[in-house]
């Protein structure tokens, strides 16, 4: 009996341990590269995904602008009764009683000429395709930029928790020492107090990283639009560009960037666009010349098989219609004199509208020079930063350990401590935000330059 109360005791242990496992699974942190993070963005953000829609409709309106060059055709056809007095068409004859008519046709229409108006809103539509597919081009460098960013600063926001653990459990340490001092007689309580705000400090400032931490991550998720609430833990990325190499000068940079630039060159295409609007606002005032053909015929119950000898049965359908069979052909020329001018002010509009795209053309240059010249003075100022501190920090390092040495004999004072300790910290910080830093900016101007 005890024996079978183990065995199924075992067994329920055994399953509450593959419930913890699995659930410790489900729980633990995903490794997340940079890569990884754009490819998920690439795929699920909204923005792109939006993009991409607007540039398959664009193509889609290419389309149906050339396939409006074809003749457009129809097809008619009705049945009606009417009781009482009626002028039958097919006779040529007033009737009375109950009359039966049909008027099946097939009718077909193609512009010879209309001021060249198709062709113009054709070349609008390629003009919009190609905003359309600079655009898509242009959020993905966006959506790149931003990822990057957000990636790159979660990474700084951890590092500054790893330095303000650190600081923690150094003074935590220092604390536990000064005590044992100050039961000693050797220090003060002053001191004693004094590490314990700094601790008090501290960890407030732990807080603050964690909380910033946080929010990274969290901006991260957003723009990946990543379903659920993934627990990721970020890699630093991998740099194969030597921070202390050289870079090119700033003119060649932003002239690669001028001459690559989705923006600048959707924003280009727009122009062309709003130049080819105003075309078809011209072209309205054209005459039309349309060429136009019909075949059709009539039926009516009023037509009799062979009335002559006396044979009053009505004639079939389809004898009808291969009877009174009728073909046209026509040309139709539309002259627009007055229409409340319309037109005039759908000139006046698209002449505006190009006044703006010009201006739109124009920004987009200037956002982009200046997000550009920005950027390369971010990438030699993080350069520098980064030759700086590294020459500071082996130097600041040495430094704390002479200044805790020396706090811990007794020679300085708490506050010389506290300085030397922050400016080790803020050069490990420092490091670590300049190299970020050049890697952002540094892969900026790469994807303006292409």
């Amino acid at each position: 009996m005890k024996k079978c109360i183990t065995i199924a005791l075992l067994k329920k242990l055994g399953g509450l341990t593959l419930c913890l496992s699995l659930a410790t699974a489900a729980h633990a942190q995903e490794p997340l590269t940079l890569e990884k993070s754009l490819d998920l963005a690439r795929q699920n953000n909204v923005t792109l995904r939006q993009a991409r829609y607007n540039n398959t409709k664009s193509d889609i309106k290419v389309s149906r602008n050339k396939y409006g060059y074809l003749p457009s055709i129809s097809a008619n056809t009705d049945l009606s009764r009417t009781n009482g007095l009626v002028f039958d068409n097919v006779t040529g004859q007033v009737q009375r009683g109950n009359t039966n008519a049909s008027y099946p046709y097939i009718a077909g229409q193609v512009v010879l000429f209309d001021g060249f108006s198709k062709l113009f809103e054709l070349k609008k539509a390629k003009q919009q395709a190609q905003a359309s597919a600079y655009a898509e081009q242009q959020a993905e460098i966006d959506l790149e930029t931003n990822v990057t960013g957000y990636y790159l600063q979660a990474l700084v926001d951890r590092e500054n928790i790893s330095i303000s653990e650190a600081r923690i459990e150094l003074l935590e340490g220092q604390l536990s020492q000064m005590e044992k001092l100050e039961r000693a007689g050797v220090r003060a309580q002053d001191e004693v107090y004094q590490i314990k705000a700094q601790i008090a400090t501290e960890k407030l400032n732990l807080i603050t990283y964690q909380n910033n931490y946080r929010k990274a991550k969290l901006m991260l998720v957003q723009e990946m639009n990543v379903e659920g609430n993934p627990d990721y833990t970020l890699e630093m990325p991998t740099t194969p560009t030597d921070i202390s190499m050289d870079l090119p000068s700033e003119a060649e940079v932003m002239a690669n960037a001028l001459s690559f630039s989705p923006l600048v060159k959707s924003s280009a295409a727009t122009l062309d666009a709003a130049k080819t609007e105003l075309k078809i606002a011209k072209s309205n005032f054209s005459p039309t010349l349309t060429l136009e053909g019909m075949i059709g015929s009539n039926y009516s119950s009023n037509i009799y098989k062979d009335p002559e000898n006396g044979n009053l049965d009505v004639m079939p359908y389809f004898e009808q219609l291969d009877l009174n069979q009728r073909k046209v052909v026509a040309l139709n020329l539309s002259v627009p004199i007055f229409n409340g001018l319309s037109r005039h002010f759908d000139a006046q509009t698209a002449r505006l509208d190009l006044r703006n795209a010009e201006l739109d053309y124009k920004a987009s240059q200037n956002q982009l020079r200046q997000t550009v010249q920005q950027a390369y003075q971010d990438v030699l100022a993080a350069r520098e930063k980064y030759n700086t501190v590294t020459a500071n920090l082996e130097y600041t390092q040495r430094a704390f350990e002479g200044a805790k040495r020396r706090y811990e004999l007794g020679n300085i004072d708490f506050f010389a401590y506290m300085e030397s300790l922050n400016n080790m910290n803020k050069a490990q910080a420092e490091l670590l935000q300049s190299k970020c830093e050049f890697y952002l900016k540094k892969r900026i101007l790469e994807l303006y330059q292409g």
